[in-house]
C-alpha cells in the first residue's frame, strides 16, 4: 500500500499542478483545501501554505513540496491500516 501510494504522489505532483481540483473550500485561518481526487476509497488534497505544497489523504499519509525555486521534498507518510 505504501508503494502505491508512493506511485500515486509522484504522478499527483507531477501532474496535478496543471488539473483544477475536483472542488475547494476555505477552511481554518483562510486555506484553500482542494480536494483532487479518489482513489479506492482513499481522497487525496492539497493546500498552499508559506511556498510549500502540502498534500494529504483522508488516511492521514502527508506529502509535502517546495514552490518554485526550490526542490525540497519532505514526506510524512503514516497509514492507519493494520
Amino acid at each position: 500500500m505504501k508503494n502505491l501510494f508512493l506511485l500515486a504522489m509522484t504522478m499527483l505532483t507531477l501532474s496535478s499542478c496543471y488539473k483544477d481540483p475536483q472542488s475547494r473550500t476555505i477552511e481554518g485561518n483562510g486555506f484553500d483545501v482542494q480536494f483532487l481526487f479518489e482513489k479506492d476509497g482513499v481522497k487525496v488534497y492539497r493546500f498552499l501554505d508559506g511556498g510549500s505544497i502540502h498534500y494529504f489523504t483522508s488516511r492521514g499519509e502527508t506529502m509535502t513540496t517546495r514552490g518554485s525555486g526550490g526542490s525540497r521534498r519532505k514526506e510524512n507518510i503514516q497509514s492507519n491500516e493494520q
